[in-house]
């Protein structure tokens, strides 16, 4: 297969050439793609501008881009990967569009709408209506947020990669037949492989990193309960012990302990209640529907100091996967870049806990 991480890569891309051809009358192609530094592409297009014009670029694909922060994830992709990639997705609004072209990221809908901003080149079309919902592009499972909780137990703790699916359960707080589901999942799009030993590895660590922090503010942060309060000392949660309450700070907080050149204007704490009694009292919050200080229910059973935090890299902080997903989803640029400073630091390679590097980068 040309496109390395599934079935559903390769039909979007071949019918966003399609589209290409239908809305502009010139040509492209999918080609091969090559590994680019640390960055495996899910192929690349060559396309014919006219006038022996020619481009090629590789492709990351997203079945949808339908959030701003979504965009941010891209724009820090291609930053580390230092050179323009084409995004191609489903569809692309003209609002998103205009997002899209003021980053500079170039793209291909399955509508037809297209942006190519290249040396002598400007290439935009936009406004083509969304293609009508049917059974061309085969539906991804992994999106829904049970089983992204399964796979955000598999990034925080490696051990659990090669654990007994009911262990899998136990440690992401789902039903066993949801880990089944998943598991097949990512084996059958390639982001999970079995070696020759019979276990289970993370086949492609950046795809699961960028798959989870776009997908996480999509499909999961809208179904847990959270909270807004005020505080009445800005610096109140640099002394507060969170593990005496089983919470871990996200966001911006988190941010500013990890990588240390942000300071947090807005502090998210992730704890087992979204009004955790104790801790408001001590930490004097007071509800405040706009407040700075948001509590999030967490999503994972296993308390701060086990798997759903840094790995004791730094007390009271979540791992740096949600702390990731967090900064990318808020959209400004101070929090994109340290975004991009946790992935260097802490999410570059796979932790994995068997001694077998094939999956890193």
């Amino acid at each position: 297969m040309i496109y390395k991480s599934s079935a559903f890569a390769e039909t979007l891309i071949h019918a966003a050439v399609a589209a290409f051809h239908a809305s502009t009358a010139l040509h492209a192609e999918p080609l091969p793609g090559p590994k680019i530094s640390t960055f495996q592409p899910d192929g690349t297009i060559r396309f014919e501008l006219g006038g022996g014009k020619t481009c090629t670029l590789p492709a990351t694909v997203r079945r949808s881009v339908d959030r701003f922060s979504v965009v941010s994830g891209i724009a820090e992709l291609q930053q580390r990967v230092g050179q323009k990639l084409l995004l191609v997705t489903s569809y692309v609004s003209p609002d998103m569009a205009e997002r899209l072209r003021s980053q500079d990221i170039a793209f291909l809908d399955t509508a037809g709408n297209v942006s190519l901003r290249l040396p002598g080149t400007v290439l935009y079309v936009v406004g083509r209506r969304e293609p009508a919902r049917g059974a061309a592009l085969p539906r991804a499972r992994s999106g829904s947020p049970k089983q992204l909780e399964v796979l955000f137990a598999l990034i925080s703790n490696p051990g659990l990669l090669t654990a007994p699916y009911r262990t899998i359960a136990g440690a992401a707080g789902v039903a066993l037949s949801t880990v089944n589901v998943a598991l097949d999942d990512l084996l059958h799009r390639g982001l999970l492989a079995v070696g020759h030993d019979g276990k289970r590895r993370f086949s492609d660590w950046d795809r699961v990193v960028d798959e989870w922090a776009a997908l996480y503010p999509l499909r999961l942060r809208p179904k847990l309960a959270s909270k807004r309060f005020t505080a009445t000392r800005p610096d109140w949660w640099h002394a507060i012990e969170l593990h005496r309450y089983d919470a871990v700070f996200g966001g911006e907080a988190a941010a500013e302990l990890l990588v240390h050149n942000l300071r947090a204007e807005r502090i998210t704490l992730y704890a087992d209640s979204a009004s955790p009694g104790p801790l408001l009292l001590q930490a004097r919050l007071k509800a405040e529907p706009r407040g700075e200080v948001e509590i999030v229910r967490r999503f994972w059973p296993d308390l701060p100091g086990k798997s759903g935090t840094a790995g004791g890299i730094v007390p009271d902080v979540a791992h740096p996967i949600l702390v990731y997903a967090d900064l990318l989803d808020t959209g400004e640029s101070r929090n994109v870049e340290a975004a991009r400073q946790i992935r260097e630091q802490y999410l570059a390679h796979h932790p994995s806990t068997s001694g077998d590097t094939a999956d890193r980068r």
